[in-house]
């Protein structure tokens, strides 16, 4: 009887401890320049309407500058927030597989549905995310003109949802209650999706008078809003900004932020990191989504978050766009060194963080991160230092799209703990089994 305990625990500890074959680790690349351009043109439905836009202003070369950008089947999706007059379009494709250096844009859904001063098209996207079931989730301030002397409050501001798997890219329009999102101030920047408990949507709003984050609810369309006067708004000490010799003062609040992956808590719930920073600041912060999702914390006001936010600690300049991965490795930009960073959260922040590409010439404001399919990250490069200073030049490069193979998936794609996983049994641990069996039949034959 002996012999059979102690040749049954061999063969357990065989089938533990076989080696399995450990995939190669990705292949890492130096960032290249994919598309550029000195100007952003788009794909006319005449020769006609585009001299028709120019001689109306309604199309001013110079005053369109892309800031965001994402990733869906053969399509990359950038972002033309109306910032300044003259963007015929706030929302185009341009395909994945570049055949020009520098592609003409293809409105999307289309250019009725991107018409200024139409309610049911869209007015002013930021940025925009696809969820892992091919949801479009859309910002729309609903203003335009944000940097003009008389921003205009069009529309009201929106959450726009496309499920592009269906093709026909129809948008259910979700206006925020006035209560959450004051129309006339809010600047809705960038957002995270969170597809469990009925989807959520985390929100940055960079208004420079009420900044915030706030929290949409996609299964009763409800949304509220949470305040941390230190941790959300600008840092004395950040709005400096110098790139390149060109220099410009910009106290702009909450702005970046990120979505970690899914993890059990000490009481076995499932919760996430969030993860955020003003633009003009050199912190990082982070809470838990599950605070976020606490209603009451909105009605309690401003007071309320602070005991949850944590100040992870700083980094080398400040950052705009920030993504994660499906593995929890943050990618975002360092603006006044012209740097690409990443850091892997399960390492302290203070020292894990690391610089993985740097040039000043190719680099030059790190505005928005997507992944594709294959293990790729893009990254979209816009100089906005000279946009918000008028300085924009057409006879140079303004914009750039770097790529690089780092074997990553977005956020969205990570593990769902909320669902029971099943290991697969691989085709390595057959022999292993088959050599416990074996063991086994042999401990019967000595008892």
């Amino acid at each position: 009887m002996l012999a059979l305990v102690f040749l049954a625990a061999v063969a357990a500890a065989a089938v533990q401890n076989e080696s399995l074959p450990r995939p190669p680790a990705p292949r890492r690349e130096q960032f290249r320049v994919i598309y550029e351009w000195n100007a952003i043109d788009f794909e006319w439905k005449s020769p006609e309407d585009r001299k028709t836009y120019l001689n109306t202003s309604r199309y001013i070369p110079q005053n369109v500058l892309i800031s965001g950008i994402n990733f869906y089947q053969d399509d990359l999706f950038l972002t033309m927030p109306r910032m300044l007059d003259g963007v015929p379009a706030t929302l185009a494709t341009i395909p994945v597989q570049p055949v020009d250096t520098a592609p003409k844009l293809r409105p999307f859904p289309s250019w009725d549905q991107n018409a200024v001063g139409d309610c049911n098209a869209l007015q002013f996207v930021q940025n925009i995310e696809i969820d892992k079931n091919g949801i479009m989730w859309i910002l729309d301030n609903g203003r335009v003109g944000t940097l003009t002397q008389n921003p205009d409050a069009k529309c009201p501001p929106s959450l726009v949802l496309i499920d592009l798997k269906t093709g026909k890219n129809e948008m259910e329009r979700i206006p925020f209650p006035t209560d959450v999102v004051n129309p006339n101030t809010t600047y809705l920047n960038d957002l995270v999706i969170d597809n469990r408990d009925g989807d959520y949507a985390y929100i940055t709003d960079n208004s420079a008078v009420d900044p915030g984050i706030i929290v949409f609810r996609r299964s009763d369309k409800k949304s509220w809003k949470v305040r941390d006067t230190q941790s959300m708004s600008s840092a004395a000490e950040a709005t400096f900004f110098r790139i390149n010799g060109t220099t410009v003062n910009l106290p702009v609040n909450i702005d970046g932020i990120a979505l970690g992956p899914q993890y059990r808590n000490e009481d076995g719930k499932v919760d996430r990191k969030l993860y955020y920073c003003p633009l003009s600041s050199f912190h990082l912060y982070g809470l838990n989504v599950s605070v976020l999702q606490n209603e009451t914390l909105a009605q309690k006001g401003d007071g309320a978050l602070r005991p949850h936010v944590v100040d992870l600690g700083t980094k080398a300049s400040q950052t705009d766009g920030m993504k994660m991965d499906a593995s929890g490795v943050l990618f975002y930009g360092l603006i006044g060194n012209n740097t690409i960073a990443e850091w892997n959260t399960t390492v302290d922040f203070h020292i894990g963080q690391r610089t993985i590409a740097r040039d000043p010439n190719y680099i030059q404001w790190v505005d928005r991160f997507s992944f594709d399919s294959k293990g790729n990250v893009y990254v979209v490069i816009n100089r906005l230092y000279n946009f918000v200073k008028n300085q924009v030049s057409l006879n140079e490069v303004n914009y750039r799209i770097l790529k690089s193979h780092t074997g990553s998936k977005s956020y969205v794609f990570g593990e769902d703990l909320s669902e029971p996983s099943v290991a697969p049994q691989s085709a390595a641990a057959v022999p292993a089994l088959a050599s416990s069996l074996a063991l086994l039949a042999l401990a019967h034959l000595l008892a």
